[in-house]
Parts: C-alpha cells; structure tokens; sequence
C-alpha cells in the first residue's frame, strides 16, 4: 500500500511540473463596507490567480437585476458611474465610491473573468454612516415632589441626548467610581436632518447624596467604545450657594402715566441665583419690617441639580423709600431698591426706545443696588448700581407722558 501511495505522489508531481494547470478565477469581497456619508470608501476585490481579462462593478436591485457601474478592459475604465465622476477604479481594482450618499447606499458585485474567460463574482453590501459631530448633550428637569422636597435627597431626571447617528449609538451612564448607572428609559427616534438616522435619547433617576461627576458615553461600532470627543459629563453638588445678589426687576401696575408718584402701584420681582438648595427670598422695607410677597416661585437652574427662586410684592408709592430683597441665610446677598418721587427732570440728550433722539428730561425714578458680600446694611459703596428708567414717549404735539 504505502508503494502504491509513492507511485501516485511521483505521478503527481511528475504532472504539476511538466504540465500548467488552469485553475478557475476565485474571487472575494468583504460582507459589508461602512463609508461616512459624504466621505470616500473603498470596496477591496481581491482574486486568484492574478491575472484577468476584464473586471465588472455591478449594483444589484431588489429584484435582483444588475446596474453596470464601472469596468476596466486592459487599460480602459468605463461605465457609467465613471462618467458621473462618483465611481472609479484604483490600481487594485477595488471600486472606489467618492462622496458617500445614502443612494449609494446597495449591493455591490465584483465580478472577475481570468484569461481562461472563466469568471467569478462576489457581493459586498455598503452601507452608508453618520457619526454623531458633538458630544452628547445632558439636560435635566425635576418633578412636582423634587421642587417641593428641594433637599438633597430629590430625585433628578438627568436626559442623555446624542447627535444624529446612523447606526444609532448606544449611551452609557457611569458616576465618578465608573459604575454603570441604569437608564430608566431610552429610545431613538428618526432624525430631523438625515434621512435614515436616529437620535439616541437615555435617561437616568439619580439622588444627590454627595458631590459626584456623572458621564454620558456614546458607544458604536463607528466611533469605538472610549472616543473622548463623544463623552460629556455634568457635576452634581450637595449644596451650590449663589454667585452673586438678587436681581430685581420693576412693573409699574397703576398710576404710571405721570411717573413715581404718591399712589403709583409698583410689582418688584426679586430672582436668586442658582442655588442647591433653593433660598428663601425676603423683603423688607426702609424699617427693617417684613414685606407680605403676592406670589413666590422655585423653578429648575439651567445648571444641573440648581434651584431659581422668585418672589413678588407689590408697593404703593408714598414717599421716597429703600427696599431691600435679602438672600436668607446668605449674610450680605441683598439688592437695595431705592424709590424716589421724581417731576419733570433737567434735559438730557439719549434715544428713546425706538431709536429716537429725545431732549425731554429723562429721569431715574427707581435705582436698583446690587451688594454682594457686604457686611453691613445700606452699605452704597459696596454697591453695583443699575438704574431702571421710565422711558417717556416723544411727540411734538404733545407733552411727554410715561409709559
């Protein structure tokens, strides 16, 4: 036996030396190609033996027919994708799809004919992707029971929001130790801008108990699993104190034809910072007496966890006072109204509202002093002043009236 296995493998050998075998053409494409959707992308084809008489790119359909796209004959390219200028051929032979469109989008066959006119084909299936351009964006919102608890303990809705992705990404929450963190809900809704992609929405309860950086990750296949450029992340804080005084803004409700005057009935609103947790607001008046607010109100910061409260009263103009809108529990955060019983004014040279230019006595019936730090009460000096001007209207025919 083990002879007769000697004389076959002499005999063999014997054949593939003295004669050419004709081997048929084999050819291979990748499954898939990804190309980014307005970029350049390559379908590599690679077959064996090397040598060929003709290579076809083809597109196939649905109904599985074929659209001649581009082909090389010897040394001549030509189809029709050629002539467009969005197809071309490299010197491997791969097909070379330029500007990446989602109507590129197919089924695309290599298909090779050797020397022999023997063929073979294969197909590749391209795919066009969006990658998200900015980080994921995180907003946040608080229920009817976090605005009334307020403490630390308030649970918030932290909402991750990625860019338009095609496939979608996948969002990970993780706190400051890299824990995973378990959304509550997510979803991908279709884009508003590309036909085709998804916008990845994620979010996550989370209560406060300790200063803590959250993060939200977007993961793909197309921009790996750690890009930096696709992290954001948001600091959460047990306690945020304001930055600065409140600011208080005037609305003159009754009498204000004739300017501050004895009856004017004015609304002041006084609004906080941004604060964790929100601070109590108070008014008083030149004496020092509390000032009963008609309405008060604690809505959600733009920073992440934070509080804005506001806090509205309503005065009637006797004479020439100083209010005073204080931060509880803030030494010196306090805004200092001072109201003063003004009649027609000296000219002044500025522009009306419209643009204008008006001499008709301009006048500061109301000057609002922001204080910051100040350790003692009515302390100017330490002051940033802001007038709120009563702007008169202008007409020749008439005397100057206020709003």
């Amino acid at each position: 036996m083990a002879s007769a296995n000697a004389i076959l493998s002499s005999f063999l050998i014997f054949i593939t030396a003295n004669f050419k075998v004709a081997l048929p053409v084999t050819v291979t494409t990748p499954e898939q190609v990804n190309i980014p959707l307005g970029r350049t992308g390559e379908i590599p084809c690679n077959f064996y033996p090397p040598s060929y008489a003709a290579i076809y790119w083809t597109r196939r359909d649905d109904a599985d027919g074929k659209e001649h796209v581009i082909s090389r004959v010897g040394e001549d390219v030509t189809g029709s994708g050629f002539d467009s200028g969005n197809f071309n051929l490299t010197e491997d032979n791969a097909l070379q799809i330029r500007y990446m469109q989602l109507k590129d989008e197919g089924r695309y066959e290599c298909q090779v004919l050797d020397t022999n006119y023997e063929d073979d084909a294969s197909e590749t299936q391209v795919i066009a992707i969006v990658t998200p351009e900015t980080a994921p964006r995180i907003t946040w919102s608080c229920g009817d029971q976090c605005i009334s608890q307020h403490g630390p303990s308030s649970i918030l809705n932290l909402t991750c929001t990625s860019d338009e992705a095609k496939p979608p990404v996948k969002l990970i929450w993780t706190n400051d130790q890299g824990t995973p963190i378990e959304a509550v809900s997510s979803s991908t809704p279709n884009g508003t801008m590309l036909v085709g992609s998804s916008v990845t929405t994620s979010t996550i309860q989370y209560v406060v108990k300790r200063n803590n950086t959250l993060t939200c990750q977007a993961e793909s296949e197309m921009i790996g699993k750690r890009s930096s450029e696709q992290r954001s992340t948001v600091k959460l804080y047990e306690s945020v104190t304001p930055d600065e005084a409140p600011s208080v803004t005037t609305t003159c409700v009754n009498h204000c034809r004739t300017g501050i005057d004895v009856g004017t009935l004015l609304n002041l609103t006084c609004t906080s910072g941004e604060a964790r947790p929100p601070i109590k607001l108070k008014w008083k008046n030149s004496h020092g007496s509390p000032i009963v607010t008609i309405s008060s109100d604690v809505q959600v910061g733009s920073t992440v966890g934070t509080f804005v409260t506001t806090a509205v009263i309503q005065y009637t103009f006797k004479s020439n006072t100083t209010l005073t809108c204080q931060a509880a529990g803030l030494t010196g955060q306090m805004t200092i109204v001072q109201l003063n019983e003004m009649g027609i004014g000296t000219s002044a040279h500025r522009e009306n509202l419209n643009g204008s230019n008006i001499d008709e006595g301009w006048f500061h019936p109301v000057t609002v002093l922001h204080c910051y730090n100040v350790t003692l009460f009515y302390v100017p000096a330490v002051c940033s002043t802001t007038d709120i001007l009563l702007f008169p209207s202008y007409s020749p025919q008439r005397e100057s009236e206020w709003f």
